[in-house]
């Protein structure tokens, strides 16, 4: 997501202690995928239609110095989260967002949550996810380059370290149902249609950075495809397209080279996106796309009653319409094979929560309509 997000510290604790829906069926653990084609498939070649939600907090939580996930312990969520995670039907995905400085253990994340810490508990999650029967889809969200401080998203990666983040993800992360998301919401000069902006993208340029407020060189999605198979893995790669994963008609013609052939596309839906909002635009940009490529919509957010500017503001849970555009933009998703996973698996008490505690219970619009689709897939 493009906002920053301040998290109230009662509203955690407070989710500690809701009561979890009944247990589910022991989960069937998944342990590979790869893409075939346009399609993401199983160790056995059965193709895989990923759907599931977002779960937010390794990108900020380390850097703030409050834990490695934002929940109440500051670990990764354990067993009882995802039980409650299974009992929502047939979700099959998480998207984990992390912090190349905490991964790195670079000098601006606190040395506590941070390096080998940090990787440990990523990497642990990761297997428990496939345990679980969830692919884990890892995103590089938090990013800053030199000696600034990733507290908000950078247009592009760095250079200094972003290379260096999926070369140790890449060797660390080597088994399992793992999904690489090279990159969160790419924004090169914030441009939504120009040469310039997509030629960054794919080869890297001068950006200027939202952290230390000086020009840096961003690395392309080319420097990063490099850098993953550069260490022998053969894991699936996404590549979101420009204007923060919203503007995907060049994807096509300037998306990076893979060796390995294992390159997807990754797309963002808000109802407040400028360009890319409507079966329109899916028929006309998104189409071309999946006819090549495996399609994920890594972020979905809810119907809002307001416009971007004001949820950058705020964004309270009253906001949310259910229905309405989100069910259009997801019965679009799901009649036409792209896989999606929705903003966000947490109790934050605002528009983007799905839910109302780690127990699971949805929230009263935006979890409900999500959990009721995911029962019925």
């Amino acid at each position: 997501m493009r906002w920053f997000r301040v998290v109230p510290v009662l509203l955690l604790l407070a989710g500690c202690t809701a009561t979890a829906p009944p247990t589910p069926a022991p989960p069937e653990p998944i342990d590979a995928i790869t893409i075939a084609g346009n399609q993401f498939v199983d160790k056995n070649g059965k193709t895989l239609k990923l759907r599931g939600f977002n779960l937010s907090g390794a990108e900020y939580a380390c850097i703030e110095g409050d834990g490695f996930f934002d929940t109440a312990d500051g670990r990764a969520p354990g067993d009882k989260i995802l039980e409650a995670m299974r009992g929502w039907g047939q979700a099959n995905a998480v998207r984990v967002p992390l912090n190349e400085q905490c991964w790195l253990g670079l000098p601006a994340a606190p040395p506590a949550f941070a390096g080998e810490k940090y990787r440990a508990e990523v990497s642990d999650f990761v297997r428990r996810l496939n345990a679980y029967g969830f692919v884990a889809i890892l995103d590089l969200h938090r990013s800053a380059p030199a000696d600034g401080v990733s507290r908000e998203q950078e247009p592009m990666p760095d250079r200094d370290h972003s290379p260096a983040f999926w070369q140790s993800v890449a060797s660390t992360v080597r088994t399992g149902a793992v999904v690489f998301d090279l990159f969160n919401e790419p924004f090169p000069f914030s441009e939504p249609d120009t040469e310039r902006a997509r030629q960054c993208w794919r080869d890297g340029c001068a950006q200027q950075s939202v952290n230390t407020g000086k020009e840096y060189q961003a690395a392309g999605m080319t420097e990063l495809v490099a850098a993953v198979r550069g260490t022998g893995s053969r894991t699936p790669l996404l590549a979101g397209g420009i204007f923060w994963a919203e503007k995907m008609d060049g994807w096509l013609k300037y998306r990076p080279e893979d060796p390995a052939g294992q390159l997807g596309a990754s797309f963002h839906a808000y109802s407040f996106n400028t360009y890319c909002m409507s079966p329109e635009c899916y028929d006309r940009d998104l189409k071309p796309i999946m006819a090549t490529v495996p399609l994920l919509a890594g972020e979905v957010g809810p119907s809002l009653r307001s416009g971007k500017d004001d949820v950058d503001r705020d964004c309270p849970a009253r906001a949310v319409r259910s229905g309405g555009w989100s069910a259009e933009t997801l019965d679009w998703f799901d009649r036409n094979g792209a896989s999606w996973t929705a903003w966000s698996w947490n109790p934050w008490g605002d528009c983007w929560s799905l839910t109302k505690d780690w127990g699971g219970e949805p929230t009263s619009a935006w979890g409900k309509e999500l959990r009721r689709r995911l029962a019925a897939s």
